[in-house]
């Protein structure tokens, strides 16, 4: 059973009053995303640092909030550079990514960034002689794409296969030996960012393990003095059965385990994640503009669609909602009861479903279907110009009720 706060049924339902035009928005609970960064960082140890990968939800006001709560930010991009700007006198940045532009890189450089995620040889010599250029020297980890027991692996799995990102465990004695013997590199340890949507905080902690051990055999067999390891992020959301989320708490606990083993305890450890700092915290809506039934199933076209919430193609589901009673129930209004449910949007295209074949008690003309963990991936995703609609609208939940926010 998936419950939508008070607050942000309230909040829709407002929103879809002040417009004559059928609805389509965004919802941020601000306060509830408050309170679980703050059990997230609170719950770790100290030599252990959260970064936010801005990728997940650029929204400044997203943005400034989560900075306030972890310790740093981790981008991919010029553009989030001059994104996080504003930021970077309080908190530090990583800049990670297959394909950095040398300006990307300048520019990183001249701003201070706490480390380089160094992604191939040809990337290396390009920092080295932008860094020497600069008169500055780089900070470095290197990323590897080490091999990974089957087990170990999810549906999205960047490490330990043919991908675009990383060096391979081949190549990497090599890149090591440079890097270590440029004098404008500093070569702080390894970044390892090797799978997401994990799921499942036993097999995750397993997978540290791997990971960790890895990590200290090649830094005692090449030298490297192993300062930081980026373990990159990769926790997943539960779109499917949002009741049932990932342990957060027993992955804490293990973290907290593993930190006392004398060979990490002066290793800062380092995790960048994004969807599951902001995911929950977000909410899209769609108003019901019709209802027809075609070659036996049955369809909801609402105002919106993927090009305003792409995450449910982008990630392969459908994604759960709850039917609000909105300006449905009028005389004129059509209303069904006890359907099965497909979600369609406004574009010209089949693609544009959210949600497929639903189980819905009572769905109307003019009703608000909202839906869940809609915090990450989803706007900023979005092929937004596709048939040229307007943006949906974009509202915050601050505080009370009294005070909510809406800037654009």
């Amino acid at each position: 059973m998936i419950e939508i706060p008070q607050a942000v049924r309230q909040a829709a339902l407002e929103l879809q009053r002040q417009q004559p035009d059928p609805l389509a928005a965004y919802i941020y609970d601000l306060p509830a995303l408050d309170a679980h960064l703050q059990r997230l960082t609170g719950d770790l140890p100290p030599q252990v640092e959260l970064f936010y990968a801005v990728k997940a939800n650029p929204d400044p006001r997203i943005l400034h909030r989560v900075a306030a709560a972890v310790h740093g930010l981790e981008i991919a991009s010029g553009g989030e550079l001059q994104l996080i700007e504003p930021l970077l006198d309080s908190r530090p940045f990583i800049f990670g990514g297959p394909g950095k532009l040398d300006s990307d890189i300048a520019a990183a450089l001249a701003a201070g960034t706490d480390a380089l995620h160094v992604e191939s040889a040809g990337e290396l010599e390009r920092l080295i002689a932008l860094a020497e250029a600069a008169g500055l020297v780089a900070p470095v980890l290197l990323r590897i794409n080490p091999r990974l027991p089957e087990r170990m692996r999810t549906r999205l799995t960047m490490a330990g296969c043919a991908t675009a990102f990383g060096i391979d465990e081949e190549a990497l004695p090599g890149v090591i030996a440079r890097a270590r013997a440029s004098r404008w590199i500093k070569l702080q340890g390894f970044h390892i960012h090797a799978l997401s949507h994990q799921l499942d905080a036993e097999r995750h902690l397993s997978l540290l393990d791997h990971l960790l051990r890895l990590s200290l055999d090649l830094a005692r067999e090449h030298g490297v003095e192993l300062r930081t390891l980026n373990l990159g992020g990769g926790i997943g959301v539960n779109y499917t059965d949002p009741a049932h989320q990932y342990d957060w708490s027993r992955f804490a606990a293990g973290l907290h385990e593993r930190v006392q083993q004398p060979a990490l305890r002066d290793i800062r450890l380092r995790f960048e994640m994004g969807r599951y700092l902001t995911a929950f915290c977000g909410y899209y809506l769609m108003e019901v503009i019709d209802l027809k039934r075609n070659h036996g199933e049955q369809f909801a076209i609402c105002r919106g669609g993927t090009h305003q919430f792409r995450l449910p193609p982008a990630q392969g589901h459908s994604h759960p909602f709850v039917c609000l009673p909105g300006r449905g129930g009028r005389p004129d209004s059509q209303t069904l009861h006890h359907v099965r449910l497909t979600v369609a949007g406004q574009l010209c295209t089949p693609k544009d479903i959210l949600a497929r074949q639903a189980e819905v008690a009572r769905v109307a003309i003019g009703d608000l279907l909202a839906f869940p963990l809609a915090g990450a991936y989803a706007w900023n995703i979005s092929h937004q110009n596709f048939l040229c609609h307007p943006a949906p609208r974009f509202h915050y939940l601050e505080k009370s009720l009294d005070t909510p926010e809406e800037s654009r």
